[in-house]
């Protein structure tokens, strides 16, 4: 997903059991169909981040937002602009061949850091770490049927300065 077709909601709320859950049931409820949730204890203890990637609905947002500000266990909601923030995702990967990772490198090596984590014969394990939007072009480079074995994406992840 483009930079410009998606919001970004980052949230700190108290690290208790259940928090989680009432986020997303409150954005089931309301029908938001949310495109990436990642979830991570910060430096301050007892207080994790959440952030939430919706498809760009610019009126509607807000409304989300309003909503999950009133849970009690929220500290603070804000939907922030993608410029305004630093955002990565990671994949890790099989490779049928190390090929598929020196192509990779070779087309991407000024946005993405790509390593390999280990070889076994002729698959690689492979850490693939760039902004999401770089990280969804990978995958659109990716021949599935004869250079992928398994692949997992990561939620999005994000940091405003």
């Amino acid at each position: 997903m483009s930079k410009r077709n998606q919001q970004i909601v980052i949230m700190l709320v108290q690290n208790q059991p259940g928090v989680l859950n009432k986020v997303a049931s409150l954005c089931r409820r309301r029908r938001y169909n949310i495109n990436s949730l990642t979830v991570g204890t910060t430096n301050q203890k007892g207080i994790s981040q959440i952030t939430l990637v919706f498809a760009k609905e610019r009126k509607r947002i807000e409304n989300i937002v309003n909503q999950i500000d009133k849970l009690i266990e929220v500290i603070s909601v804000e939907v922030v602009k993608p410029k305004d923030v630093i955002d990565k995702e990671l994949i890790l990967m099989v490779a049928k061949s190390k090929e598929v990772v020196e192509r990779l490198k070779d087309k991407f090596k000024t946005d993405a850091y790509i390593k390999v984590i280990n070889q076994v014969e002729e698959k690689v394990m492979v850490e693939i770490l760039a902004e999401g939007t770089v990280i969804s072009e990978i995958i659109d480079e990716l021949d599935f049927k004869r250079e992928v074995e398994r692949l997992v994406r990561s939620g999005l992840v994000a940091l405003k300065m």
